[in-house]
């Protein structure tokens, strides 16, 4: 099974994703040398295709997968479950979550979910996403709740 297949006839209730001043200034971080380049290259004497090389086009697309990961990075929240957008994205529906903790001291702030077979399926920290109480809301709604995990 595909993953859009999954979740093909849901609507997305909320997204929590990175804040946006973090979210672009991450993306701009690893799409600022490419540009440079180029732009270094286009005041030398203008940019013929001759200085086109398909190894700099490959460097050009690499740089920009980190900053494609980190703007998509987040959590989905649908009516049937969340899709996780961590390393891979992937549908979780609630009905495989087994429960949910979050650790709200100061020094911790951490969602962490657990699938039925007693695996962390998601762990984040709280001021990785945006709108967190919709997100925990939608949990607490859906997936029963772990009081203080051993």
């Amino acid at each position: 099974m595909r993953f859009e297949n999954k979740r093909a006839n849901q609507t997305v209730l909320s997204r929590h994703r990175l804040p946006l001043p973090y979210r672009v200034g991450l993306a701009v971080l690893w799409l600022l040398p490419p540009a440079l380049l180029l732009l270094a290259l286009a005041g030398a004497g203008g940019f013929p295709p001759s200085r086109f090389d398909l190894r700099l086009a490959l460097l050009f697309g690499l740089m920009t997968v980190p900053a494609l990961y980190i703007w998509r990075e987040g959590v989905d929240v649908l009516p049937g479950g969340i899709i996780a957008r961590v390393f891979w994205p992937r549908y979780l529906p609630y009905d495989l979550l087994d429960t949910w903790y979050f650790d709200g001291r100061a020094d911790r702030r951490v969602l962490t979910i657990w699938s039925q077979s007693g695996a962390k399926t998601l762990e984040c920290r709280a001021g990785h996403l945006t709108n967190l109480s919709m997100l925990l809301a939608a949990l607490k709604a859906n997936v029963r709740y772990r009081h203080r995990p051993a």
